[in-house]
């Protein structure tokens, strides 16, 4: 069964996404952190015949169906 980074490279997308984070700023400069989670939903997707479960952010799923890939809901 190939590793989720396999499938991935398969589809034709990079690295899974990372939290963003960087820092409120207040009127006084005041800084705390934010941080900003990628919108991951779970996925299958079929890839040669075979069904297989990965995990996609919300512009992944936009860009593979603009592509054509089937996508199969949970």
């Amino acid at each position: 069964m190939p590793s989720p980074d396999q499938i991935r490279s398969k589809l034709g997308l990079g690295p899974r996404p990372k939290p963003m984070f960087g820092h409120n700023r207040s009127h006084a400069l005041n800084a705390t952190r934010k941080i900003s989670k990628p919108n991951l939903q779970n996925k299958w997707v079929v890839i040669d015949g075979q069904r297989h479960r990965i995990k996609l952010t919300a512009r992944e799923i936009r860009t593979l169906d603009k592509r054509g890939v089937s996508l199969l809901s949970d």
